[in-house]
């Protein structure tokens, strides 16, 4: 197109043409009718007046780039919804979140909230739970880590949702007391919503954002398993009972309103806890981090041995939240931890840490 004032006639039509339907657009909903249309019946068959084509085009550029301008993040803090497999995949570095293809309500009427889902198949999922930033302070914060577990081949967006959080609450409750005696009653995911009905509202937490901080481990990771962006959760209690003894059960959650300082500094994401390695592959450890100046440091040790060390950056420095790995080459058959930290510029003391064991076989 031509920069000069003296339009010509096809670009004043375009131009028109984009203007009209960028004044319709409506984004909460405009997006999928728009693919809807592109993929409907006739698309190909079809001839349309190309004015018509390109304004589309450029309404739904426009529509995704508000909904990705609306993610607080795009490095991957919260995957897409990995395929039922039998092998553990890598997460995706930077993963876009996959629109669901129905628009009515999915109940978990499947066993997977009381018992093993039946099935051959497995699923890999990014589980958050409240745990330690390590270093000195050793604040709370959100800890992401990815399981395999069991699940079904005809699984739905709910049943990898009640899967996802039942292992959350499993995982938390060995740190957090808030969750002695609380389970998952109900999980229903719908086009536009996620709602989280436990059997219980919880002990009451020591202060309110240690109760935030268990709610919010619920809603990251149910918004993980279902892999569509930040949709809004809500977590119910019988009788509206206040969760944790501090928080209204009518609130709703996103990501988007998770404060920045809810999230620990480091999350190491493979190799998974536990996981085995074999001797004859490479092991990349990949994460991110909150480092000043993306600066990290990090060790191997075989028990109480230090076999490896060094130094390594990651994508992009402190506040913003970057990636970062450490390829430790071909290893000998053993158990090892890696442990990645940062320390304070004055002193040289840990300010955050993170820690994996895993086997070499």
């Amino acid at each position: 197109m031509t920069t000069h004032q003296d339009e010509s006639q096809t670009e004043r039509e375009l131009r028109a043409a984009l203007d009209q339907r960028a004044r319709e657009i409506r984004p909460s909903s405009r997006l999928d009718a728009i693919l809807d249309e592109a993929s409907g019946p006739g698309h190909g068959t079809v001839r349309r007046s190309w004015w018509a084509v390109a304004a589309v085009a450029a309404t739904a550029a426009l529509v995704g780039g508000i909904v990705w301008a609306a993610r607080p993040d795009d490095d991957g803090t919260l995957p897409a919804t990995p395929a039922p497999t039998t092998s553990v995949p890598s997460p995706s570095a930077s993963p876009s979140p996959t629109p669901s293809s129905s628009s009515s309500a999915s109940p978990s009427a499947s066993p997977s909230a009381t018992g093993t889902p039946t099935g051959t198949g497995t699923a890999t999922l990014g589980i958050y739970v409240v745990g330690s930033n390590g270093g000195e302070q050793a604040r709370h914060g959100l800890v992401r880590e990815f399981s395999t577990l069991p699940m079904p081949e005809n699984a739905t967006e709910s049943d990898r949702a009640t899967l996802a959080v039942v292992e959350s609450i499993r995982s938390t409750d060995e740190q957090s007391d808030p969750w002695s005696g609380v389970a998952l009653d109900r999980l229903v995911v719908e086009r536009g919503r996620i709602t989280i009905e436990l059997t219980g509202p919880g002990g009451t937490a020591p202060d309110a954002r240690r109760a935030e901080l268990a709610v919010s481990a619920l809603v990251w990771t149910a918004q993980a398993a279902v892999g569509r962006g930040d949709l809004p959760v809500t977590v119910r209690t019988p009788g509206g009972q206040r969760l944790f003894g501090h928080l209204d059960p009518a609130r709703v959650w996103t990501r988007a309103s998770t404060p920045p300082e809810f999230l620990c500094d480091l999350w190491v994401d493979s190799p998974a806890p536990g996981a085995s390695v074999r001797a004859t592959q490479p092991v990349v450890v990949r994460g991110q981090a909150v480092a000043f100046e993306a600066a990290l440091e990090w060790d191997l040790r075989r028990g109480a041995t230090v076999v490896k060390d060094g130094f390594t950056t990651a994508s992009i420095g402190a506040p913003s939240r970057g990636t970062f790995s450490v390829d430790l080459g071909r290893l000998d058959a053993g158990t090892y931890t890696f442990r990645a930290f940062t320390t304070s510029a004055e002193d040289g003391s840990v300010f955050a840490e993170r820690s994996v064991t895993f086997t070499v076989r």
